[in-house]
Parts: C-alpha cells; sequence; structure tokens
C-alpha cells in the first residue's frame, strides 16, 4: 500500500480523534498510523531505491510497481525475517503501555495509531493476521518465508 493512502487515512482518523480528545491524542494516531512505514526504506534503498531525499520523497507516492518502473528496484523476499520491524500488535502494546506509564495521550493514542496502519495492510503481507505478531514471526520463521516466496509470486502488481 502506498505511504500516501496511511498518512491520509491517519489525518482523517486524526481530525476525528482531534474533536474528541486533546491535540496529542490526534497527533498520536496521525504520526504512528501516517508515518509507520519508515521501516521499508532501508528493504527499497537495498532493492535498488535511491538514497536521495528526493526518490525517498516520492517513494511516499508510489506503490511498489510503480518503483519498479520508475527505480527499477527489485521486488522480492525481504531479506530479513523481522521485516517490517515496526509493523507487530506488540509494538502497538508497547506504545500504548509506555503511553499508560507516562500518561501521554500522544503514545496511547500512538498504539491506535499503529493498529489503524496494521488493519490497512491486512491484505498486504502473507500469513495475516497472524503475521502482525513479531513473536508469531520468530517462532514461525521458515514458514513465513515460504510464505513470502509464495505471496510474491501470486501479487499482480
Amino acid at each position: 500500500m502506498r505511504a500516501i493512502t496511511h498518512i491520509t487515512a491517519s489525518a482523517g482518523a486524526a481530525v476525528i480523534v482531534g474533536a474528541a480528545a486533546e491535540p496529542a491524542a490526534a497527533a498520536g494516531i496521525f504520526l504512528f498510523g501516517g508515518f509507520m512505514d519508515v521501516d521499508h526504506v532501508g528493504h527499497f534503498i537495498a532493492s535498488g531505491l535511491p538514497s536521495s531525499p528526493c526518490a525517498l520523497f516520492h517513494s511516499i507516492f508510489r506503490n511498489e510497481k510503480q518503483l519498479e518502473k520508475r527505480y527499477s528496484i527489485k521486488r522480492s523476499i525481504p531479506s530479513n525475517w523481522i521485516f517490517p520491524a515496526l509493523h507487530c500488535i506488540e509494538f502497538a502494546l508497547l506504545v500504548s503501555g509506555a503511553g499508560a506509564i507516562l500518561d501521554s495521550q500522544l503514545l496511547i493514542w500512538g498504539g491506535g495509531g499503529v493498529i489503524l496502519h496494521l488493519l490497512m495492510d491486512a491484505r498486504s503481507y502473507p500469513c495475516s493476521p497472524e503475521f502482525f505478531s513479531i513473536i508469531w514471526r520468530i517462532s514461525h520463521k521458515k514458514r513465513l518465508l515460504r510464505a513470502w516466496a509464495e505471496h510474491r509470486s501470486n501479487v499482480h502488481w
């Protein structure tokens, strides 16, 4: 999914949350839901995306097929089984838990932004919804790598 789609949906959710809660809550939804794809940058650069600020900015508006056409990136199975690192329910719990301990609306609602992002990505990753647990990924590493290979061959970009 394009990063701009996450940013736009998170902005909409932030407006709704901002009307009902404090601005820090809206900021949490927007920042964590909209910009969590930052964990894709390393994978895309390793796949051929230039690391220039201009290319990185433009990648926000393109899907993988468009990036492949524009920058000749090579779509492949991620080299690291933890990819994408932030896309897990445990991260959402960690962020919200830290928010509860620190009494931070930004972090409490940031966990909600992570959940929004994961829900939007549900059809984009193999083995969903289990994929969105880092504990599951650790304990099923070989199965996940096989599923990535199958997923990549079945996706029609």
